[in-house]
């Protein structure tokens, strides 16, 4: 999807934001377009922000926002959750990153193959990007292949192999290709691309190449392209297919894991090779892990191991405490409430677009919810790249001049500590916003015909 912005709702912004413009403004002389990542770019500036507490982010300016985006769906209690906190706080206390193993390690390790059955053991990396690089690797050794197959407009993080066909446009019905690089400075890579939800894609990509796939990645939903939503049966397709070839099945479960106690696994019943987990696990602090089997798990044992994985940071008792302090709370009532609260706040965005007449289809599932305009299922990379988004643009930074934080993409995410009031002040917001987003359409429409 493109970003932009429409002056009158850029200028309702601006008006309130005026401290983060200068923020922004000063930072471009020492960081490339003002941040270090680049998801955080978008006209005419971000909001700089200064602190952030439960279900609310407050910018430089003293502005509090009602947070949908909670660092990217990494935080499920919303921010400084103070069991977090203070667990991070206690083993910081006692060093932080104590350069040796901790017994914290084992501990959590054993909470998380608790959640997760087909892990029978799993090791800890720093980021979402670590793990998949790292389970890459351990399925290419295990297999003694080479080759990655991934969807299309999945994301997976930033190493060379995966940073592939993310935003390129849409491959045919049945079709599969090869990996188009997302930027310049990346490898040439084996990678394969197959259509997300296209059994007839998969099969062929398995055609030509099967005996060369050492893993297919795939997500629970695509998390980067409008939440399109695995159809039922998909991965047990392309987890039968890959086992038939002699290939594995990597399952990303990084912002999938905040469904359910034991992520999309155990809501869609999907038996993968490999899983790898991250974002709400390090509970506001970096961490991230992937796990397999014992037979998968082997390549990483041992002095000289096929797999060496090593990290400054990995496990670092720190992350390790607030990430248990953080799961620990993340049981069968808190899923309860956000699926509670999801389904509430996706059926009102819906039935205020249909009120007045503009389409919308509103995807995801549990705390998650993703806004298209688009009428009709979207249930493919192909559908959701095709929608417009000139209108979300314009409303996304009316929003903002409301209060409210949502993602470029149109994807928000809620946490455990919002409430009905929040989802109500949000809706009525967004009513507004849409109001006169539509009679600006419509005066400027008038102009023009004058």
């Amino acid at each position: 999807m493109t970003s932009g912005t429409t002056r009158p709702s850029a200028e309702l912004y601006e008006a309130g934001t005026s401290v983060s413009g200068e923020a922004f403004a000063a930072a471009l002389s020492r960081l490339p377009t003002g941040v270090s990542r680049q998801t955080l770019v978008y006209e005419p500036y971000p909001l700089f922000a200064e602190r952030g507490l439960g279900q609310y982010l407050w910018d430089v300016d003293g502005n509090r926002y009602t947070d949908f985006v909670n660092n990217y769906t990494s935080l499920i209690h919303g921010h400084a959750h103070r069991p977090s906190v203070e667990a991070a706080i206690a083993e910081l206390r006692r060093g932080g990153a104590l350069g040796a193993p901790t017994r914290l390690e084992l501990e959590f390790a054993r909470h998380l193959i608790g959640r997760y059955p087909v892990i029978e053991q799993l090791r800890f990396a720093l980021s979402g990007s670590e793990a998949i690089t790292y389970a890459i690797r351990c399925a290419r050794a295990f297999t003694g292949r080479r080759r990655v197959l991934k969807f299309e407009g999945g994301f997976h993080g930033n190493h060379d192999e995966v940073q592939q066909s993310i935003g390129t446009q849409p491959l045919p019905a049945g079709a599969f290709g090869y990996g188009q690089p997302s930027s310049q400075g990346l490898m040439a890579v084996e990678t394969l691309v197959a259509v997300y939800n296209d059994r007839e894609s998969v099969a062929t990509a398995f055609e030509r190449h099967g005996e060369e796939i050492a893993v297919v990645v795939a997500e629970p939903f695509l998390g980067n392209a409008g939440l399109v939503t695995a159809a039922p049966g998909f991965l047990d397709f392309v987890c039968h297919l890959a086992h038939q070839h002699g290939g594995l099945l990597l399952v990303d479960e990084i912002q999938s894991m905040r469904l359910a106690p034991g992520g999309a696994q155990q809501l869609q019943n999907i038996r993968p090779d490999i899983v790898t987990l991250g974002k709400i696990m390090g509970g506001g602090l970096p961490l991230a892990a992937f796990g397999a089997s014992r037979e998968i798990m082997s390549v990483l044992d041992g002095f000289a191991p096929l797999v060496p994985q090593t990290g400054t940071f990995n496990a670092f008792s720190a992350a390790l405490a607030a990430g248990m302090a953080s799961m620990a709370a993340f049981d069968d009532m808190a899923v309860a409430h956000l699926d509670a609260m999801g389904e509430y706040i996706r059926a009102g965005i819906r039935r205020l677009f249909t009120a007045r007449g503009v389409p919308v289809t509103i995807n995801g599932q549990g705390s998650m919810f993703n806004i298209c305009l688009h009428e009709g299922p979207v249930t493919d990379y192909r559908t959701w790249r095709s929608a417009p988004t000139e209108l979300w643009t314009e409303l996304r930074m009316r929003l903002l001049a409301r209060f409210h934080y949502v993602t470029q993409r149109g994807t928000g995410c809620l946490s455990t500590p919002m409430a009905g009031a929040d989802i109500d002040r949000f809706l009525d917001d967004l009513d507004g916003a849409l109001s006169a987003a539509l009679a600006s359409r419509d005066l400027g429409r008038g102009r023009s015909s004058q």
